[in-house]
């Protein structure tokens, strides 16, 4: 499990690839990925690419600025189970 926001940026930019796939594959506390996408602005893609990230949090990166961040969340699995209406995948209905 990741503890802290600075564990999963250092995980997420580490050339481990071990390390590396803990950033995509383990679960962190909602208040945790809450810190990462305040403190770490860089990291927001990389906090919906997580395999485990809650809904929740899906939901606040779903209004990001950045198209990448909300095309990722389209993207997962989840989101489209969570929110079928949500067919934007092709484009961004905001």
């Amino acid at each position: 499990m990741i503890e802290s926001a600075d564990e999963f940026v250092r995980l997420r930019t580490s050339e481990d690839p071990a390390e590396y796939r803990r950033a995509a594959n383990e679960p962190a506390a909602e208040a945790i990925w809450r810190e990462v996408i305040d403190r770490f602005p860089q990291m927001r893609f990389w906090v919906a690419q997580n395999k485990t990230v809650p809904l929740s949090i899906l939901e606040v990166l779903r209004r990001d600025p950045d198209e990448r961040v909300r095309s990722m969340v389209r993207a997962k699995r989840s989101w489209a189970r969570a929110h079928p209406q949500d067919s934007s995948r092709l484009g961004d209905p905001e």
